[in-house]
């Protein structure tokens, strides 16, 4: 097994795997490998209480559509999808040439609230709203910030997404995040949902967290599920600093990924399924 955290290097490795001299850098700098790790005790850790914050919130319509309701419609669509904001729409009729009844947005109700009124707009009543729960938690905690380069991660909330079961392993070297789907080398560079967070336990290992709930969901270098193919927004500046830090490998989004044995900790009949029943023969 390898693992391997916050080890001091006698010459300073950057993250986009060069080596420089200390003497040339001007600081002593490490970063962090963990590509393999022991499973902890899932069967405690998902007994821990949710963090509990701002919840989902929908908010209903409470006035008939005007007039030129699909006028207003579109121009929230283009406000929500210029901020990155936009995780779904419904209209009414068969199709989207309708007016539009509801948003999806990927802010909570409150920073919502917030934002129209700094830019000065009402928002109206005859579209419902939907606003996601709040992150409890920072995307990268202070024990783990000093051995990384940077945090591949969505600056944008998570809509809708796939959901067939794909499986792989997300382990850190060097301070880079590195990822396979399936079997074989972890090769490509991970992305992650904004909802994923990263952490050190109890134990030192670097772990994946939920920041809306606070769970721990894998330790990376574990076997791991994600439901999929997953999609994540990269802004210009994530894939700026990414390459920078990393290099130019190909990026696989991971999405929300689930140590393969929490995962059977949560549905313990997957363990061991049930072959169904052979079909009649009369």
């Amino acid at each position: 097994m390898r693992v391997v955290s916050l080890v001091a290097l006698a010459a300073v490795a950057a993250c986009n795997g060069a080596v420089t001299a200390p003497e040339e850098s001007g600081a002593q700098n490490s970063y962090a490998t963990q590509v393999e790790a022991p499973t902890p005790d899932y069967a405690k850790l998902t007994q821990t209480p949710r963090l509990e914050g701002e919840g989902y919130v929908r908010r209903d319509a409470t006035a008939p559509p005007p007039a030129n309701a699909r006028e207003i419609g579109q121009t929230w669509l283009d406000r929500l999808e210029g901020a990155h904001m936009l995780l779904g729409a419904g209209y009414d009729g068969k199709g989207l040439d309708g007016a539009v009844t509801l948003l999806d947005v990927g802010m909570t109700e409150s920073r919502f609230d917030e934002w129209a009124k700094e830019r000065g707009w009402t928002v109206p009543e005859h579209i419902s709203w939907s606003f996601v729960p709040a992150m409890n938690l920072p995307a990268v905690s202070d024990a783990a910030k000093p051995g990384i380069c940077f945090w591949p991660a969505s600056s944008a909330r998570t809509g809708a997404q796939n959901e067939a079961l794909l499986y792989g392993r997300v382990e850190l070297r060097d301070g880079c995040f590195w990822a396979t789907k399936g079997d074989g080398e972890a090769d490509k560079l991970a992305f992650f949902h904004a909802e994923i967070g990263l952490d050190v336990d109890g134990e030192g290992f670097y772990i994946l967290r939920d920041r809306v709930g606070g769970q721990t969901l894998a330790r990376l270098g574990e076997p791991m599920n994600w439901g999929g193919p997953p999609s994540a927004y990269i802004g210009p500046a994530a894939a700026k600093s990414l390459r920078e830090a990393c290099g130019d490998a190909p990026v696989l989004v991971v999405g929300s990924p689930e140590s393969r044995e929490r995962f059977a900790t949560r549905y313990p009949h997957l363990r061991d399924p049930v072959p169904p029943p052979p079909p009649p023969t009369d």
